[in-house]
């Protein structure tokens, strides 16, 4: 289990039900509490083996959890009769949901094959190799352009060029999370631009903390690719490829909350000192004083004192090119089984980097190195507003859209899991001892307990927020 992306992940399904298979059993119940120490507390536990509930709570231990999976469901879309229409009807009632796409040479001069939807709970793969342009004239075309509805996209220049010229369709409010890792390292280099755009498995990495292990099913679907460059036309396309179109659509959703904390830091940041500057401050100057001028307020001035010195932190940590970007050191990735090492990636979602350079659309006057200046106001405030403390925590975002059941869908597993999946499978080293509790872990383990022992929740509350679908096929 590795205790970064797996911690993040647990965070973000508090509630929903899962599953953790172990040496003496298989056990399923409700996500109640995960503790960065790895420990795990599950209620309402059944036993799958034996039938028999488990009372109370029941806690276990990461570190004997050698892996995480999940059942991420998905529904092949490739007839109208009967999963159209209920697919659309689903679809055309969210605010937010995530897009992507696969092809032969994805563009104007190529051909689409397949196009992906996910909301909070389900996942759709369109056949569009099938279905042809009837899919978009009875719905995804008024989806797509619906200034109402949100898509999430990674690098929709590819997909926008192929719906405008062989569909005559026009992608609107349009959210896409390789731009918004553009604008979100500017702002933490305090104005600077990297030299190289984020693939998607990259971004997964840098921002969602997934380990390489978990983003494998892009490397595997790159070997498969460059195996058989149409492999996109065959049908019935492999379970294997399946759950990659299914998966890249997903992890796109918790993508974009994250970047969006992470670019709203500062607001939050400021707003909090706006929040303090009379509370925490003598009321002697309040009372009978005339309305204060609408002069920059000395906590909104200290932007500019965050700018400075993010760009003298990013001139020491960075190196520049001769163009002036910040150049991006490569992500170094465990040395894992799943992953091929030494190999470049040379496909548009696993462009190597000195490919993937910054398109020349997000060129927005990049801010040219420079000596920086001694300003020792700057020296003392360093500490107390370093940008590593003000960035927001990925475990308060959370998704807001609504989950729905009743389709039938296929299932397939991944190593990192989707916020609205039935159940999460935990497999366990084969150990069967407790191990010996120090005592700092005793200590959390026995606050854990006390907090448990306040009282039951509302059944009714569980329910809702527990998400299952049944199975069919294709």
């Amino acid at each position: 289990m590795d205790p970064s992306s797996d911690y993040h992940f647990l965070n973000q399904i508090l509630g929903r039900r899962v599953k953790i298979t172990l040496v003496c059993g298989i056990f399923q119940g409700v996500l109640q509490h995960v503790d960065p120490s790895k420990i795990i507390v599950l209620k309402k536990v059944k036993n799958l083996e034996t039938g028999r509930s488990v009372p109370g709570v029941k806690m276990f231990f990461g570190h004997e959890i050698v892996n995480e999976e999940e059942d991420v469901t998905y529904t092949v879309v490739n007839q109208f009769q009967q999963k159209f229409g209920s697919a659309m009807l689903h679809i055309k009632k969210q605010s937010v949901l995530s897009v992507a796409a696969e092809g032969v040479n994805l563009c104007r001069h190529g051909k689409l094959c397949w196009l992906q939807v996910a909301t909070s709970s389900r996942v759709y793969l369109f056949d569009i190799f099938l279905l042809g342009s009837r899919a978009f004239n009875n719905g995804l075309q008024m989806v797509l352009e619906d200034r109402k509805i949100l898509k999430v996209i990674h690098d929709c220049r590819w997909l926008s060029d192929c719906l405008s010229h062989q569909y005559g369709i026009v992608l609107s409010n349009v959210f896409d999370t390789q731009v918004a890792d553009v604008l979100q390292f500017s702002m933490e280099t305090g104005g600077f631009l990297p030299h190289c755009i984020s693939t998607l498995q990259e971004s997964l990495i840098r921002h969602l903390k997934m380990s390489s292990k978990c983003v494998s099913f892009l490397d595997d679907k790159q070997k498969m690719v460059q195996e058989n460059p149409e492999i996109w036309f065959m049908r019935p396309l492999p379970p294997s490829l399946l759950r990659v179109l299914a998966l890249e659509t997903t992890y796109l959703l918790p993508l974009r909350l994250l970047l969006l904390d992470e670019m709203m830091s500062d607001l939050t940041t400021m707003v909090d000192a706006y929040l303090n500057t009379y509370r925490e401050g003598s009321g002697d100057l309040l009372g009978g004083t005339e309305a204060s001028c609408m002069e920059l307020p000395e906590e909104l001035r200290q932007l500019m004192d965050f700018q400075r010195l993010r760009r003298e932190r990013a001139m020491k940590d960075y190196e520049t090119n001769a163009e002036g970007l910040l150049v991006r050191p490569q992500l170094i990735y465990p040395k894992e089984k799943s992953v091929e090492e030494g190999k470049q990636k040379s496909t548009r979602d696993s462009l190597p980097f000195e490919r993937a350079m910054l398109p020349k659309a997000l060129d927005l006057g990049c801010l040219k190195p420079q000596q920086a200046r001694e300003d020792t106001c700057l020296q003392k405030q360093e500490t107390k507003y370093d940008s590593k403390q003000m960035r927001t925590k990925y475990q308060h975002s959370s998704s807001t859209e609504d989950a729905e059941t009743g389709d039938s869908t296929t299932k397939t597993s991944s190593c990192f899991g989707r916020q609205g999946s039935k159940d999460v499978k935990i497999t366990r080293k084969e150990q069967t001892d407790t191990p010996k509790q120090t005592q700092s872990s005793m200590s959390l383990q026995e606050k854990i307990e006390l907090l448990l022992m306040g009282g039951k929740e509302d059944e009714n509350v569980e329910n809702k927020m527990s998400v299952s679908f049944s199975s069919a096929g294709n």
